[in-house]
């Protein structure tokens, strides 16, 4: 066997994709120094032929020596048998170490029937003990019909930066969350959709895109409102972030000393688990040797008594923070169940976080060293995209248990009834780039594992989840995830037929989210006027002749819109955006979104993926105060036209709740 075709067959065993193919259907193989650096992320040495051999014999003799597998998954409520290669005695123990199972076994091993969780099973023989890690899951995530009460539902999404309000002082905040829930509930509205509201670090003081956090189980304190406000906020299109921030920082400290002897808050620390001591150390030591704990010193390149002691009092005040996030985006969620929502806040969980953060710091054995996530060419950006962000290694991840995804999973679905999993494609392959510039190339993920991680959190907050399924969709993916109760996640100006024109509204996926726009995508009016390729061009990424033949290609979209939903030749932007949103309201989908930048009328978009100061991308203000969303006649037309489309009858009682597609 040659050096190449040994490290191939290495690289494959580990999950490395030998090849992909790309948007044009083109394969692309996966180089040698991509296959390299892809392993060493991995934490298997590979650099040299050697290595190589050695990492395959270990692999071959690590499965042989197995009386079990190390992970096992099984369906909540019914028994399961076990193979065995050798006599045994085992034993299974809860999360909560209670037993829940006990017996002697010869070739195999009959559990009883447990609930839904984690456990783990104890097994010993002549000379020998393992331990198998049990993933106990539901039938399927939450649906919708369970929580709900309804079968059908529909929403608003909107940027939680960009609320205007008489007290935030400039950047949207908790408190503003929770008036546009509750009038937005007043409405009809069933969730209220946000960009994720992840810790985006005290430190860093240059970040300010919410898919760039430091770490995803916690909360941006950005968002906290100060008692007493900051005043309106400032009549300009674009935040000033540095200028809203020297605003309300030095409220929040000042508010801190007044209020962190409080019980509340000293119960909070008492009931939080470890992890928020790990995270407010990081927040604390960042205030002194920056955000990227790369470059901090090498005693403090992980949690620890080292850590704790340099951050000294300073990590109160950064678990303070968490306390107050936490309260405001609890009384936002109970604002909008309060109004009549059913599902109340659907909260957006990032793809991963910042290298040098703190989810990568507290998380160390699980990260993988050398890479970082991005995506090939796609429909969201022609030239591919590096994010920038963290991945958690799966092998590393399952020896982990999966315990920091459990973790944040448990934290965010505890504050909503929806939560959106950014990039779900992930869950099954991420596209991993080297730090090295070698070539990016997948990895598998542990598809079956996630997923039941995802049901098990799911079904234990009773959370509706959606998976974002956009991109370079591999066979089965979608049927695999639907099964397990995550909904699709539909963009309708994304859902087109082979010669470029729009699916009628009628055949969106019913198992779906169905929206027309996202903060990724043009506007609704963006989309219609041809925005998105006109800067397209602007920025360079397209010649005049391709901005020519793509503006046609619009007008061919536009034409079938036109034809499928009835839009006369003479409408306007408005009643264009209404005949489209009532087509949206009355598709199968289960769950339909709205943007609130097209009840609003907004022509350009959030964020042109592919950017960072080229665009104002997360800087945009919304144009209509949160005090005035009950009074609005867009919104009153909104949830007039949703309510028309049947969006939220009861489940018929002779029907029972819509199930997950066989």
């Amino acid at each position: 066997m040659s050096a190449d075709t040994a490290l191939r067959q290495l690289a494959e065993a580990a999950g490395v994709h030998l090849d992909f193919h790309d948007l044009a259907g083109v394969r692309r193989e996966t180089p040698v120094p991509t296959l390299r650096a892809l392993l060493r992320a991995l934490g298997i040495p590979a650099e040299s032929a050697a290595e190589v051999t050695e990492a395959l014999a270990e692999r071959k003799a690590g499965k042989a020596h197995r009386h079990v597998p190390e992970e096992l998954l099984l369906r909540a409520g019914h028994p399961a048998e076990i193979a065995l290669t050798a006599p045994c005695r085992w034993q299974i123990l809860g999360e909560d170490g209670a037993e829940a199972g006990a017996g002697k076994a010869e070739a195999e091993v009959t559990l009883p029937a447990l609930e839904v969780g984690y456990y783990t099973l104890h097994l010993s023989g002549d000379g020998w003990a393992e331990e198998s890690f049990l993933l106990v899951r539901p039938a399927h995530a939450t649906l919708l019909s369970e929580t709900s009460g309804h079968h059908r539902s529909w929403g608003v999404t909107a940027a939680l930066y960009g609320l205007r309000s008489g007290q935030n002082g400039g950047l949207g905040s908790y408190d503003d969350l929770a008036l546009a829930a509750k009038a937005l509930g007043q409405h009809g509205a069933q969730f209220l959709g946000i960009n994720p509201v992840s810790a985006l670090g005290w430190a860093a003081e240059d970040v300010i895109s919410p898919y760039s956090p430091t770490h995803r189980g916690f909360f941006n304190s950005d968002h906290i409102a100060v008692s007493g406000g900051l005043g309106p906020s400032p009549a300009s299109a674009l935040i000033d972030y540095p200028g809203f921030r020297a605003q309300q920082r030095p409220a929040l400290e000042a508010e801190y000393k007044r209020t962190a002897r409080r019980k509340d808050f000293k119960t909070f620390c008492t009931e939080a688990n470890a992890s928020l001591e790990d995270f407010s150390c990081f927040e604390a030591i960042s205030e002194i040797h920056g955000p990227d704990c790369r470059k901090w010193p090498a005693a403090l390149q992980q949690p620890g008594p080292a850590a704790i002691k340099a951050a000294g009092k300073r990590a109160e005040f950064h678990r303070w923070l968490q306390w107050r996030a936490e309260a405001e985006i609890d009384a936002a969620q109970a604002a909008a169940t309060g109004a009549g929502m059913s599902l109340g806040l659907y909260l957006d969980l990032a793809v991963g976080a910042r290298p040098g953060g703190a989810e990568a710091w507290m998380h160390d054995d699980t990260i993988a060293r050398g890479v970082t996530i991005g995506a090939p060419p796609d429909l969201l950006s022609p030239g591919g995209q590096s994010w920038d962000l963290v991945a958690h290694a799966p092998g590393l991840l399952a020896k982990a248990r999966y315990k920091p995804l459990r973790v944040m999973l448990r934290k965010l679905m505890g504050k909503c009834g929806l939560l959106r999993i950014d990039h779900a494609l992930g869950l099954m392959r991420s596209y991993w780039l080297p730090d090295d510039d070698s070539p990016g190339a997948y990895i598998t993920q542990p598809f079956d594992s996630l997923l039941a991680v995802i049901a098990i959190e799911a079904f234990r907050a009773r959370c509706i989840v959606v998976g974002e399924d956009l991109g370079l969709v591999p066979a089965g993916f979608r049927q695999k995830m639907n099964n397990a109760g995550l909904y699709s996640y539909a963009v309708w100006q994304y859902e087109t037929f082979d010669d470029g024109t729009l699916h009628p509204a009628a055949d969106l996926r019913p198992f779906s989210l169905a929206c027309f726009s996202t903060h990724d995508t043009p506007t609704l009016r963006g989309f219609w006027y041809g925005t998105d390729v006109a800067l397209w061009r602007q920025m360079g990424w397209i010649t005049d002749a391709e901005a020519a033949g793509r503006h046609g290609h619009r007008s061919h979209q536009r034409g079938g819109l036109r034809r499928d939903c009835g839009i006369a030749a003479t409408a306007g932007p408005d009643e264009i955006a209404g005949v489209i949103h009532g087509a949206l309201t009355r598709s199968p989908a289960a769950m339909v979104a709205v943007q609130l930048d097209d009840i609003l009328g907004q022509v350009d978009a959030p964020n042109l993926p592919g950017t960072i100061d080229e665009h104002p991308n997360w800087r945009r203000r919304t144009g209509l105060a949160v005090e005035d969303f009950e009074t609005s006649p867009r919104l009153a037309e909104i949830g007039a036209t949703m309510q028309a489309g049947n969006r939220q009858p009861p489940v018929p009682a002779e029907k029972g709740p819509i199930t997950c597609p066989e």
